[in-house]
């Protein structure tokens, strides 16, 4: 009985978790800080055209592009998502000089870097 009542509580807590994770927001609010996994997330579907699969980024990658080009205020900001990109990006195939070309494809001001294992994320922007 002891046993069952501890895997409820052990459920319980799981499953409170879970709701609080469900209940955040999936857009960081203007004062959040950066978020990587959030930018992951978000540019995931524009692994077809960096890894040079499709012609075109996808209309779920732009909007992607466009929703990280509007979180991205900072100088500290550019440098997170050029380190989490980096890091990201290294488990990966791809072609470095598709990267800046989402930004003219997608339509968004912020111009993403190429980003390689080499490329020093604190001047990658041109600061």
């Amino acid at each position: 009985m002891l046993k069952a009542a501890a895997m409820r509580t052990h459920l319980f807590a799981l499953l409170a978790v879970i709701l609080l994770l469900l209940s955040r927001p999936a857009v960081p609010s203007p004062d959040e800080k950066f978020s990587c996994a959030t930018t992951v997330s978000k540019l995931t579907p524009c692994t077809g055209y960096i890894g040079d699969k499709s012609k075109e980024p996808s209309k779920t990658c732009c909007a992607g592009v466009k929703e990280i080009s509007g979180s991205i205020k900072s100088k500290a900001d550019k440098k997170g998502a050029c380190e989490c990109l980096k890091k990201t990006l290294s488990r990966m195939k791809y072609d470095p000089s598709r990267i800046p070309l989402l930004s003219k494809k997608c339509g968004v001001s912020l111009v993403l870097p190429s980003i390689t294992n080499s490329t020093d994320c604190s001047t990658a922007f041109g600061y």
